[in-house]
């Protein structure tokens, strides 16, 4: 179905002035606590790094998280105690309860405490010296006196043109979380009088199986059954959040119960380039599927929501955030034990006697059994105590039946009925109308994974050298066959050794010279030896990388002369297959690679992993995908492994055929992406670089700092070595992406692509209160001359990372209520001529849930090959297509916005190795890319975040 309307599931914040949740007392974390505990208590990391044990800065996330779990009426926010910061706030109302002073002071001493001698003993269980010193702390915190902390009275006042200060973008989410929540607000999944659902009685799954609601009622004769949701709040550290409670309970034939919820995100926003400052606040609608099984990570800390223990909790108490790990204990020693990560828990073991605060160790072994605990002995029902987040890879056979994201239906059902709900503070904002523009042809699988000769030539020079370095005969033969498939050329593989041995041959075709070797991977993918005896992680990380890298230059050796390009696949187990991250010598490799003039890419071993349904009973287990590789599927991993070494690697581009709307084309236009590489703490990385593509050229070129510009694949190998200046000051950015601009405008037509989220922190003058109109400046009081940038049209992009762009659901002309999905398009906003928005096509690997299905209500559709009938989307995993928001910060005279932020949106669609939609445009997403040759990917600052977290 078309649809021709989007609707972002944001709301246009109202004036407070008048009502009661107007009125806050609020105060700042005292400077006199703070000055001491900073300066000779709690040292803030080193630019180098601290080593995991040793502590970060003051540890107030769990002294909030304790006074917002005891003290129910105070809403927390400034987890760092940064001067001029709200800390805590509470309601002015007049039967507002007032927080006692003498009574947050000692949960502050009690807090700190508490913290401190959590981090001592994991000092000590891994024989290390204390971190802290708990005497010094102890005097510093005899004197915090309550009349240190001084109370300011705040009004609340976000309508139209009031721009929000820094502590209303945390305050206002939490004020009305907590007031939808005192309030009583619910949501009724389902309608009542439904005549065309035939069935009365009991919903079911796709199976028939009943499936239960944390509340449940059977509407009259003739209507679909009615769920309804309740409502709790979380202690959220974005935003405000809150989760349906009790569960939903998906229970199979077999009797099994898998719990799950409805989140519900609330965040303020602001746009840019808007006549008058309009404050928006956000809603995103998510799932969390609670653990049921045993749940073990060694590797990763696992999520704990801990339901308030407190005796004053009341309807807005938030559930506390905690996260346990698995500690090893010293080396060599079998030590290790299940521990909390942070220091919630042990500060509300401290602050109050509390006997339902859970053992780790228990709540990982049976985490059901706190969820959902057994009566006591007088045969009572006992209310939950902790909930584990449910997420794939938890541990062994914990496989959850019910699918993961949220169809559009779920999103409208719960949107439309917090809007009435919200109507005092906030009223719903404007659809976005569907902006025409040429349709786009799906590339072929065969277009994607074979390489036009010519063109790569044209990227990496006509004599390139492709080395496999292989641990297995099975990959060796399957990389083989991808390099022979994307190149057409003739290779023997067939007539391969029964071993992987030394093996070279050259192929010569009229458009390229391909040198092909195979080499056994031998000592090259093994863990990193880490020699423990030194003490600080990052010498001791470099040791270790140094001694490989010698080892991959030995091996690999230096290109014959006339060579102008070197790739490398590389066989190396993934990140879960080392002892530890230091372990990890994919990014030594790389860099060893680059020392000889080459570019790496990993495969994968042949994968035997176990199924992910184990833990289901077989009838769910039948559902769940069991990843369990075929001949086929490692075939196609490995033709998309050698394609993204081949094609992305080397920036070749497949440009979009039409481009710009339909009432205005587009032609020869360059384009250019901005993009900074950011890591804190260890291996610190603050780079510039720049990402352009030009309509004769069908690669991208790359320009770094103290470079000209250069091929792809050649930036890629200067970026690898490790002596290459990785950290420039703000002045040095915002000079560098002034150069670029300049260089790139010589008088064409040129396009800019930013990213908000990305740029905006070293380049002020992109924030929203900034920006101006058709001016492009990096620093707010130096902007670039006008006649610097002719032809020059800017688009700043935003994602949804920190929600600052909303989820939404398409609709058509009918409205809403007779149906609603998803729509791929571009959409233009009713309130400002350069602000538009963009939407994907549903991806090949999106999940099997329809738009229109529900997790509760059923909907008609297909329920085999040839039947229909009336079903529910339970188990079914649902895509949640992201919203890309594109302003058109600069353009000329005569131009049509829309065209321009097109552009952007077909710009996603220019990957010659993907068929898929980009996240963000070609150029910034090879921006992106770039950064992984300085950090490994789970380093890099997200580009989007998962709609279902």
């Amino acid at each position: 179905m078309r649809y021709d309307l989007l609707q972002p599931l944001s709301l246009r914040l109202k004036s407070f002035v008048g009502h009661p949740l107007a009125q806050y007392w609020t105060c700042e974390f005292p400077a006199v606590w703070a000055r001491p505990l900073r300066e000779e208590i709690f040292r803030p990391a080193t630019a180098e790094g601290d080593a995991e044990e040793e502590v970060r800065g003051i540890p107030l996330w769990a002294v909030n998280s304790a006074i917002a779990a005891l003290m129910p009426q105070v809403l927390t926010h400034d987890a760092r105690a940064r001067r001029g910061e709200m800390w805590l706030a509470w309601s002015a109302a007049a039967d507002a309860k007032t927080p006692n002073r003498e009574q947050l002071v000692e949960f502050v001493k009690g807090g700190l405490m508490a913290a401190a001698i959590h981090r001592n003993k994991l000092a000590e269980r891994r024989s290390r010296k204390p971190v802290i010193d708990i005497t010094a702390l102890a005097r510093i915190l005899d004197a915090f006196r309550g009349e240190d902390l001084h109370f300011t009275r705040k009004t609340l006042s976000l309508g139209l043109g009031d721009e929000p200060e820094s502590s209303d973008y945390t305050l206002v989410p939490h004020a009305l979380a907590a007031h939808l929540c005192t309030s009583g607000w619910k949501v009724v999944h389902g309608k009542a009088n439904a005549p065309e659902d035939p069935d009365a009685g009991a919903a079911v799954d796709e199976a028939g199986d009943a499936l239960q609601g944390g509340e449940r009622e059977d509407e009259e004769i003739g209507s679909a059954a009615v769920h309804t949701s309740s409502w709790r709040r979380t202690a959220a550290r974005d935003g405000a959040e809150l989760v349906s409670w009790p569960p939903h309970v998906y229970e199979s034939s077999g009797g099994v119960r898998y719990p799950w919820s409805y989140t519900l995100r609330l965040s303020v926003q602001t746009r840019g380039l808007e006549a008058t400052v309009q404050p928006r606040l956000h809603v995103r609608v998510g799932m969390r599927r609670w653990a049921r099984y045993n749940v073990f990570d060694a590797k990763r800390n696992i999520g704990v929501h801990l339901l308030s223990p407190s005796p004053w909790a009341d309807a807005s108490s938030p559930f506390g955030l905690a996260s346990m790990t698995w500690h090893p204990g010293p080396a060599g020693k079998k030590q290790g034990f299940m521990g909390w990560t942070n220091d919630l828990v042990p500060t509300l073991e401290r602050l109050g006697s509390f006997a339902l605060l859970p053992d780790p160790a228990d709540l990982a072994r049976d985490p059901m059994a706190f969820l959902d605990p057994e009566p006591d002995i007088e045969g009572r029902p006992r209310p939950p105590i902790a909930g584990v987040p449910y997420r794939p890879g938890l541990g062994k056979n914990t496989g959850h039946a019910v699918g993961d994201g949220i169809s559009a239906k779920d999103k409208w059902r719960i949107f439309s009925q917090l809007v009435p709900a919200l109507a005092d503070f906030a009223e719903i904002d404007t659809a976005c109308e569907r902006v025409p523009i040429p349709s786009r042809t799906r590339p072929s699988a065969a277009d994607l994974l074979r390489i036009d000769r010519s063109t790569l030539a044209k990227a990496a020079g006509p004599r390139i050298e492709i080395v496999l370095w292989c641990d297995t005969t099975t990959m060796r033969d399957e990389a083989l066959n991808a390099v022979a498939f994307a190149l057409d050329l003739p290779v023997d593989v067939a007539g391969q050794p029964g071993l992987v041995a030394s093996w070279r041959q050259r192929f010569s075709t009229a458009e390229l010279e391909v040198l092909l070797r195979v080499e056994p991977v031998g000592e090259i993918a093994d863990d990193l030896e880490l020699d423990q005896s030194i003490t600080r992680r990052n010498d001791r990380l470099k040791a270790a990388g140094v001694s490989r890298q010698l080892q991959v230059s030995r091996i690999l050796g230096h290109p014959e002369p006339g060579t102008t390009a070197r790739f490398v696949l590389v066989e190396m187990r993934g990140a879960d297959g080392f002892t530890s991250a230091d372990h990890d010598p994919k990014m030594v490799v790389k860099a060893g690679a680059a020392l000889c003039e080459a570019v790496t890419q990993n495969l994968l071993p042949p994968s035997a992993s176990e199924e992910a349904a184990g833990g289901l009973d077989d009838e769910d287990a039948a559902q769940v995908d069991t990843g369990k590789e075929t001949a086929s599927s490692r075939r196609e991993r490995t033709r998309r492994a050698v394609s993204d070494l081949l094609i992305r690697q080397t920036g070749l581009i497949r440009p979009p055929a039409k481009q710009g709307t339909k009432a205005q084309e587009l032609t020869d236009v360059a384009c250019l992406g901005l993009w900074m590489v950011r890591r804190t703490g260890d291996f610190k990385t603050v780079m510039p670089l720049a990402v352009a593509t030009v309509p004769d050229r069908p690669h991208a070129l790359v320009r770094l700092p103290q470079s000209g510009w250069l091929p792809y694949h050649r930036a890629a190998i200067q970026l690898a070595g490790w002596n290459r200046p990785r950290t420039f000051g703000k002045g040095e950015v915002q000079e560098f992406f002034a150069e670029c601009v300049a260089e790139s405008c010589d008088g064409g037509d040129l396009a800019l692509f930013t990213l908000a989220q990305n740029v905006r922190s070293l380049c002020p003058a992109l924030t929203n209160p900034n920006l101006a109109a058709d001016r492009l400046a990096f620093h707010p009081d130096k902007p670039l001359a006008a006649n610097d940038y002719k032809g020059l049209r800017h688009i700043r992009l935003r994602t949804n990372v920190g929600n600052e762009t909303a989820q939404h659901f398409a609709f058509g002309k009918d409205g809403p209520d007779k149906q609603v999905g998803v729509g791929a398009g571009l959409w233009a906003s009713k309130d400002n001529d350069r602000l538009f928005f963009a939407t994907a096509d549903k991806p090949s690997t999106a999940g099997p849930g329809s738009p229109s299905g529900s997790r509760l209500e059923r909907h008609w559709g297909k329920v085999s090959k040839d039947r229909e009938d009336w079903k529910l989307d339970t188990r079914k995993d649902v895509w949640n297509p992201q919203l890309l928001e594109l302003l058109v910060a600069v353009k000329q005279n005569g131009d049509s916005p829309a065209a321009w932020a097109a552009l952007a949106h077909q710009r996603r669609s220019a990957a010659a190795h993907f068929a898929d939609p980009l996240m963000l445009p070609i150029e910034l997403h090879l921006a992106y890319k770039l950064g992984e040759v300085l950090l490994p990917s789970h380093q890099l600052e997200p580009i989007d975040q998962p709609e279902s977290s």
